[in-house]
């Protein structure tokens, strides 16, 4: 285990410098520009949930957007976002992350995909869901369901809070020298920059 705010020297080969561990705001830059990057697919889910509803579509998108980091970050060493900002993930001693790490990486989303799509199947359930053909539709038909079924406010707001929980994980970096986020401490995996510091 490292001590230290770097990796120790030739971890990563022939590199003339001292890989540093990544912080929050580049980190969080990052995650903001893969959104960018994923925005067609977010784009495509919100069309796919409120103006032609479609099950099959969302099963796709989901599984789409699911693929992105951990493929990425096991074949590449990042994601595009990293990338940009110059980061890369690896295990200890610098080496590249396996498909085991790249997913365990991924948990946090997961979990948050998961209960996702377990509300969205929920939603394609709703009796007129194939008439829907905007977002005023889309929020009215839902509060007149949940109002008619009696859908406790605790799942509402658990939904919301689920979303949170890749920044939770995010936050544990704040705590430790390695600049380990949670899901990086399951997986045994570290973020880097992968140029020295100008």
């Amino acid at each position: 285990m490292y001590a230290s705010d770097t990796l120790d020297d030739n971890l990563l080969g022939d590199q003339d410098y001292t890989p540093r561990f990544a912080n929050f705001g580049p980190r969080l830059g990052a995650a903001l520009l893969d959104f960018l990057f994923t925005l067609p697919l977010v784009g495509a889910s919100l069309y796919f949930t409120m103006f032609a509803p479609s099950l099959n579509g969302v099963i796709a998108i989901t599984l789409l957007s699911m693929l992105y980091k951990p493929v990425l970050e096991k074949t590449m060493g990042a994601t595009l976002g990293k990338m940009v900002l110059k980061l890369k993930v690896v295990a200890k001693e610098g080496l590249p992350i396996s498909w085991t790490q790249a997913w365990m990486r991924y948990l946090p989303w997961l979990i948050v995909v998961v209960f996702n799509f377990y509300f969205s199947y929920q939603f394609f359930q709703i009796p007129g869901i194939e008439d829907v053909s905007g977002y005023m539709e889309y929020v009215q038909l839902i509060a007149e369901y949940q109002m008619e079924n009696g859908v406790s406010p605790m799942i509402q707001i658990m939904q919301s809070l689920l979303g949170f929980l890749p920044l939770i994980s995010a936050l544990v970096m704040l705590g430790n020298a390695r600049r380990q986020s949670g899901h990086d401490i399951i997986a045994e995996t570290y973020v880097i920059h992968t140029q020295p510091k100008l």
